[in-house]
Formats: structure tokens, sequence, C-alpha cells
């Protein structure tokens, strides 16, 4: 009886043993090997870049994100606390400080946005510092509207327009700027106060004039050239914040115009940080 059993177990074990091999056959041929290209890592991200056997690229990402733990994350979260970056937005308004022979500028319309990159650095509670770059803009809406800014042989000139029918006048430049503000905070940071200086270089300019014609057709004239701006500017910012509102002042320490080339006029910009 023993005998008759042991010869079909032995056929069964066979069979099994057949068709296991060619399952895993069939997975080897469904599933080639891949060979791996290159490997790189971005931030705490791991890009492998391998080749399937019809040789085209095939990306695979692993995160390498360390876990922080005990004294580790306690040092982390420190930084993290002591160092910051962050983008705001300035809009504000331009007016212009000086003598009477400036045009009289219209202070809606004269519009001061600027965005600005910021690094903040927090030694204490109470202090930090924070180092900006940015780009912002000079707009300066006349409030003569008949008013037009020209580029003279040596010197801006302000004409009124001949014809007549003027509706907007203005000028206006752009400045790459670098800031450095230390500031003063509650221990809740619900009350800011800091103050620094700035220095920028122009990017450029221009003049905008628009009158209606004979026809009754809007028409607008550009001065696509600098218009005796000065090139640099330095001066000093006022950021003073409660609670979510950050309000800032800034004052050109320098004319506007270059020497004997325009008014001589500083410029002074205030209004919302966002």
């Amino acid at each position: 009886m023993k005998k008759h059993l042991i010869f079909p177990l032995i056929l069964i074990f066979i069979s099994l043993r057949g068709f296991a091999q060619t399952d895993t056959e069939e997975q080897e041929k469904e599933s080639p090997p891949k060979k791996a290209v290159t490997v790189f890592s971005i931030f705490d991200t791991r890009v492998e870049v391998t080749r399937n056997e019809e040789g085209r690229r095939v990306y695979e990402i692993y995160s390498n994100s360390k876990v922080y733990e005990d004294e580790e994350l306690e040092k982390y979260v420190n930084k993290r606390r002591s160092h910051s970056t962050d983008m705001q937005f300035d809009l504000g308004i331009n007016q212009w400080i000086g003598n009477g022979d400036a045009p009289e500028v219209r202070a809606w319309g004269s519009w001061n946005p600027a965005i600005n990159f910021d690094y903040t650095y927090r030694p204490g509670n109470n202090f930090r510092l924070k180092t900006m770059i940015g780009v912002s803009w000079y707009n300066f809406k006349f409030e003569d509207r008949n008013l037009q800014a020209l580029r003279g042989e040596d010197q801006i000139v302000f004409e009124d327009f001949a014809l007549g029918g003027g509706t907007k006048s203005k000028i206006s430049a752009s400045y790459a700027n670098l800031a450095l503000i230390p500031t003063f905070t509650t221990g809740n940071g619900k009350i800011r106060i800091g103050a620094g200086p700035y220095v920028g270089t122009r990017l450029g300019g221009r003049g905008k004039f628009v009158y209606n014609n004979e026809q009754g057709r809007k028409v607008k004239e550009f001065q696509r050239t600098n218009l005796y701006y000065n090139n640099f500017r330095y001066g000093a910012r006022l950021e003073v914040g409660v609670a979510n509102v950050d309000l800032f002042l800034n004052y050109d320490l320098n004319e506007m115009f270059q020497a004997d080339r325009g008014p001589q006029v500083n410029t002074i910009s205030f209004g919302v940080i966002l």
C-alpha cells in the first residue's frame, strides 16, 4: 500500500516544481532587469534614471527626508526659527519734497509698487535683522494733465501741450534695490519697528502723455529715454508693524534728477507691505 502512495506523491512534486519554474521564467520575461544610468539628489529627493529593454528612460523617485529626533530635532527647530526667507510686496504712493520749480504731483496714481525677497536672521526673541533685495517702480502723475515732460538737450523740460486736450501725464523709473533693516519686536511679535539704509541702481525710465486729438480719439505719446534721472539712489527705510498690518516709508537722501538737469527734489514713498 505504501509503495502505491509514494509513486503518486513523486509525480505531484515533480509537476508542482515544473509549474513553479515556468512561472518564474515568465516573470523574468515580463520584468526584464533594468540597468541604472545615473543617480542624483535634489534637496531631499533621490532620483534614479534607468532604461528599460526598449531603451527608454525610466525615472524613479525616492524620498531622502531625514527624521530628526531628540537633540537633533531641537537643533533643527531652533535653526528654522532663527533663519527664514520670504517674498513681500510693497504698495504705496510717491511724492516730491523740494523747490517750487517741480510740477505738482497727484498722490492718487503716483504708485510705488515693489517686489522684494528677504532673508531674516533672528538672534533673539526681540531682535531680527532683515536683508532685502528687489525691484521698485517710481510713478509720478502730474496734477496738470496738459503738462508734458520732455527730454531737452541738457535737462528735463516741462511744457504745456500746444494742442491742449491732455488727459494724463506722468513719468516713471524703475530701480533694483538692496536694503538692510534691523528690527525690534515685542516678545510675542505683535509690535515691530525697524529702520535701515537702502541703495538702488536704475533699470529704466520713461515719460507718458495721453491726449484726445481733434477727432476725439485717445493718443498716447512716450518718451522712451532717460529723462535725466539719477542712476543711483540711496536713502533710509522705516517699517512699522502692528499685529498683521505692516507699513513702510522710504526717503531718498539724494535727489531724483541729476545735478542741474532737473528740479531739486527728493522722493518720499509710503504705503503698506503685503
